[in-house]
């Protein structure tokens, strides 16, 4: 879930002339400033920073509009919480059924490389 959302800039939109105020119909706020480095990064501003949660690590998406970059939170899950959910349902899968031996387990390998082997003409 994204916690929030740029809006795309319409002729509904007013500017003042000095570019420093955004008007809509919906929200009145002074634009941050950021500087591209020598690298092309930038600097979220630190108020924007804590205001939406953004920490080291924290993947944002970019996106071109015309002359304009749009810059969007993303909300990666865990790979722990995937993973719980996928032996969830293996374990829903296998229920009832006997746990594999160790020899069973060996034979199912050696027959999948064999069948491999095949496939590739090795």
């Amino acid at each position: 879930m994204i916690p929030f959302r740029f809006q795309l800039l319409t002729p509904e939109h007013i500017y003042s002339s000095s570019m420093k105020i955004i008007l809509t119909n919906k929200m009145v706020e002074e634009p941050e400033i950021a500087v591209v480095g020598t690298k092309g990064q930038i600097v979220i501003p630190q108020q924007l920073r804590e205001e939406l949660s953004i920490k080291p690590k924290t993947r944002l998406a970019l996106y071109r509009r015309g002359d304009k970059i749009i810059v969007t939170k993303l909300d990666i899950p865990p790979l722990a919480d995937d993973l719980r959910e996928f032996f969830k349902e293996i374990d829903e899968a296998r229920k009832g059924r006997k746990r594999p031996t160790e020899r069973e387990i060996l034979e199912e390998v050696q027959a999948y490389r064999s069948g491999r082997r095949k496939i590739e003409g090795a």
